[in-house]
């Protein structure tokens, strides 16, 4: 996680906090990334408007092989420069430490946004298997998680 902060600090030296230049690099630095064995993708609408993006790094996609027992997935609303909903998808560690596994950034917080987010989790994941997801009562989240679900349990019975 210590890159991540590393990384985002000089993203933002880098472009004095001006936030479509802020967006631009990151989209940059996330691509990389996922060159270098990270996960990233996103979506824009025919006017080239932002819709969706998942980012993994590749540190969180070694947490997911180990850590994916009990999978937190809370939505924080519109605290970023962004404006938009920010998914933080957080697991336990072995010494009981909460760890960063993926964070998405929606423009709206729709059962279809939910349902793309829990796919392209799913896609990164692979064969990995989460036990448990706790999430809020949102109902957005709970329509896309089960149709999640019922996909991974379809594709992946044991």
């Amino acid at each position: 996680m210590t890159q991540i902060k590393y990384q985002v600090d000089k993203l933002l030296q880098a472009t004095f906090g001006i936030a479509d230049q802020d967006a631009y690099e990151f989209v940059k630095l996330a691509q990389k990334e996922a060159k270098d064995g990270g996960y990233f993708v996103y979506e824009v609408n025919s006017k080239q408007e932002f819709r969706r993006s998942l980012y993994i790094s590749k540190a969180m996609l070694i947490y997911a092989r180990y850590f994916l027992d009990i999978v937190i997935i809370d939505t924080t609303y519109r605290r970023n420069r962004f404006n938009l909903p920010l998914v933080n998808v957080i697991g336990i560690n072995n010494c009981g430490q909460n760890i960063m596994l993926a964070f998405s950034l929606l423009s709206e917080e729709t059962s279809d946004s939910y349902t793309w987010f829990f796919n392209k989790l799913k896609e990164a994941w692979g064969t990995l298997k989460p036990l448990n997801f706790v999430t809020d009562d949102c109902k957005e989240i709970k329509q896309g998680k089960i149709i999640y679900i019922v996909f991974f349990f379809i594709c992946f019975r044991v």
